[in-house]
């Protein structure tokens, strides 16, 4: 399934406000990373945000799916799909992204 260009760009205009980040095309959709590390991910026409126990209630509470693949979508990645009102809103989407990366660095700090 080919990316949709257009999806893209608006999601990674919307996410200007982290700061620099980079892009892997990969298994037909887009990675969105910092320092090497996938924190989101553009496919099937949304933006899916890496969660841990820090952040994943942000999520449950509103509602949100968790990625799922496969066949029969069986498999699951610690990714949830982002609220519209926050996708649509870049300060908003702003603090959730900046939320994750946050939990993301002080891992990677602690582990080094």
């Amino acid at each position: 399934m080919a990316v949709d260009t257009e999806f893209k760009d608006y999601v990674l205009d919307q996410l200007k406000g982290i700061g620099k980040f980079e892009t892997k095309n990969m298994f037909g959709g887009t990675a969105v990373l910092r320092n090497g590390a996938a924190f989101a991910k553009i496919k099937h026409g949304s933006l899916w945000l890496k969660v841990d126990d820090k952040n994943i209630n942000d999520f449950i509470k509103q509602g949100m799916p968790q990625y799922t693949y496969g066949k029969d979508n069986s498999r699951k990645l610690n990714f949830y799909g982002t609220p519209a009102e926050v996708l649509e809103d870049s300060g908003m989407l702003t603090r959730w992204a900046k939320k994750h990366l946050r939990l993301l660095l002080n891992r990677e700090s602690k582990s080094t």
